[in-house]
C-alpha cells in the first residue's frame, strides 16, 4: 500500500511539474505580435464588405461555393478585433506560399509570463484545410496536433462532431499574395441537420436563461407596453426608462427574492426588445406582443422617440445598451466607433461624436445597473426619476458629419492626440452626470 502511494505522489508530481513547464514555456514575457492596422474608415468598410460577401455567400442555395477575403479585409478584421480587445494584437499576412496568422494575448499574470503568442502557418491545398506547424509561445505542434486540441475543445464544450463537420466543409484553400479562397462544399444533409436543431438551440436558450428569467422580462414588456399606450410619439426615452427603474425599485423593495441586479437587468432587456430591433428577442425569449395595435404603437415610438431630442440619439443609446448586455463594453465601444467610421464613407451621414457620446452612455448605464446589488440599487434610486439631461449630456462642441477626409485631417486615427482628447471629453461630461458617476470601468 505505501509502494503504491508513493508511486501515486510521484506520478501526481511529476503532472504538475510538467504542466508547469508547459505553462512557463507557452507564456511569455514579451509580446511577439505588433498591432499594425487600426480602425477606421477604410478597414470598417472592408470589414463590412466581407460580412456582407460571406452572408449572402451562405444564404445560397448552392451546396458547392466559395469565401474569398482579400488582404484589406484581413487586416479590417484584425483592426476591429484590437479596438474590441486591446489585450489582442493580430496580423494576417498573405502571400503565394500561404497565410500567415499571427496573435498576441496580454493576460492577467505577472510579467514573466504575461503574454500568450500564437503564430499559425496556413498552406495552398487542392485537399481541405492544410494548417502546418502552430507555435504556443516556445511550444511547437503540429498543425494536425493543433487541429486534434481543437476538436477536443468543441466537442466537449459545445457539440459532439461539430468541428468536424464543418472541417469537412473546406474542400480546398488558394493563397496568394492579395487574397485567401477557401472553397467549400455545404452538406444537404449538415444543412438539414442544422435547420432541425432550431428548436434544440431554443431550447438550449431557455434552459441557461443567460441574458434573465424570459417571465420576468416579459412582465417588464407587458408593463412598457401598457405605458406606452399613454405617451406621445415625441416622448423623450427617459420617460420610459422612469417607469420601468420605477417599477423595479419597487419589486426589489417588496422581497430579498427580488434581486435588484436582476431587475434592472429585465427592466434594460425590456426597453432593448420593445426599442430595439425584433431579433433581440432571440437571445431571451418570446416576449414581444403582436396585437396589431401594440405593435403599430410600438413602431411609432422607436421611430419618434428622442434622446436630446433627436431620434438617432436613442437608437445609438439603445443599441449600445444591447450590445453592452449581449456581450462586452469593450465591444460595444469598438462597434459603436466602427459604425461611425462606415459613416464616413460615402453616401453615410458622416463620422458623428455626437453619436459617440450616445453609445458611450449607452453601454455604461447598462454596465452599472447590472454591475453589483449595491449599484444596481442606487440606479434604481436615480433612475427612477431620470430626466433626458441626466441621460445623456450636452451634444454641443462635439463635431458631425465628418466625411473620410475630413475626419483624417481633423483627427488622423483613434491613436491620435486629438481623437483620444475627444473622448476624454466625452467621458468627462459623462461623468458628471450622476448615475454615471456609480461606476466607470
Amino acid at each position: 500500500m505505501k509502494v503504491f502511494i508513493k508511486s501515486f505522489a510521484v506520478v501526481v508530481c511529476v503532472l504538475f511539474i510538467t504542466g508547469m513547464a508547459l505553462v512557463y514555456l507557452a507564456l511569455q514575457s514579451h509580446q511577439s505580435t505588433v498591432q499594425l492596422n487600426q480602425i477606421n474608415a477604410a478597414s470598417a468598410k472592408h470589414s463590412q464588405q466581407l460580412a456582407q460577401r460571406i452572408v449572402s455567400t451562405l444564404k445560397q442555395k448552392n451546396t458547392v461555393t466559395s469565401i474569398r477575403i482579400n488582404q484589406q479585409e484581413a487586416n479590417g478584421l484584425t483592426a476591429l478585433l484590437h479596438r474590441a480587445f486591446p489585450r489582442v494584437n493580430a496580423d494576417v499576412r498573405l502571400s503565394k506560399y500561404g497565410a500567415a496568422v499571427e496573435a498576441s494575448f496580454e493576460m492577467p499574470l505577472p510579467s514573466m509570463i504575461k503574454y500568450l503568442n500564437v503564430n499559425a502557418y496556413i498552406s495552398p491545398s487542392k485537399s481541405g484545410l492544410l494548417l502546418e506547424e502552430v507555435s504556443l509561445g516556445g511550444l511547437k505542434v503540429s498543425g494536425e496536433f493543433f487541429i486534434s486540441l481543437v476538436r477536443f475543445a468543441a466537442d466537449n464544450f459545445l457539440k459532439e462532431q461539430l468541428f468536424d463537420d464543418a472541417l469537412a466543409m473546406i474542400t480546398a484553400v488558394d493563397i496568394n499574395e492579395e487574397r485567401l479562397i477557401a472553397h467549400l462544399s455545404l452538406d444537404e444533409n449538415l444543412l438539414a441537420m442544422q435547420k432541425n436543431d432550431t428548436s434544440f438551440l431554443i431550447k438550449m436558450r431557455d434552459d441557461l436563461a443567460l441574458f434573465g428569467n424570459v417571465d420576468t422580462i416579459a412582465f417588464y414588456y407587458q408593463s412598457l407596453s401598457d405605458f406606452a399606450r399613454l405617451q406621445d410619439k415625441n416622448s423623450s426615452i427617459a420617460v420610459f426608462i422612469r417607469h420601468v427603474f420605477d417599477l423595479a425599485k419597487t419589486r426589489s423593495g417588496i422581497s430579498q427574492d427580488y434581486l435588484a441586479v436582476k431587475e434592472n437587468q429585465a427592466a434594460i432587456t425590456a426597453l432593448i426588445i420593445y426599442f430595439g430591433a425584433d431579433r433581440f428577442e432571440l437571445m431571451v425569449g418570446d416576449v414581444i406582443i403582436r396585437e396589431k395595435e401594440q405593435l403599430v404603437i410600438r413602431n411609432r415610438l422607436r421611430k419618434h422617440v428622442s434622446l436630446q431630442n433627436r431620434p438617432d440619439l436613442q437608437k445609438h443609446f439603445i443599441y449600445s445598451m444591447a450590445l453592452q448586455l449581449f456581450s462586452s463594453h469593450g465591444a460595444s465601444d469598438a462597434i459603436g466607433e466602427f459604425k461611425e467610421f462606415l459613416d464616413t464613407n460615402k453616401g453615410g451621414s458622416g463620422f458623428s461624436f455626437a453619436d459617440l457620446q450616445a453609445d458611450r452612455a449607452g453601454t455604461r448605464l447598462a454596465m452599472i445597473v447590472t454591475k453589483s446589488e449595491q449599484h444596481a440599487q442606487r440606479a434604481q434610486q436615480l433612475l427612477a426619476k431620470v430626466t433626458d439631461a441626466e441621460l445623456l449630456p450636452s451634444i454641443e462642441g462635439l463635431h458631425e458629419g465628418l466625411n473620410e477626409e475630413n475626419f483624417d485631417k481633423k483627427f488622423k486615427n483613434v491613436l491620435s492626440k486629438d481623437y483620444q482628447q475627444t473622448l476624454a471629453e466625452i467621458d468627462k461630461r459623462l461623468k458628471n452626470l450622476p448615475v454615471y458617476q456609480l461606476g466607470w470601468e
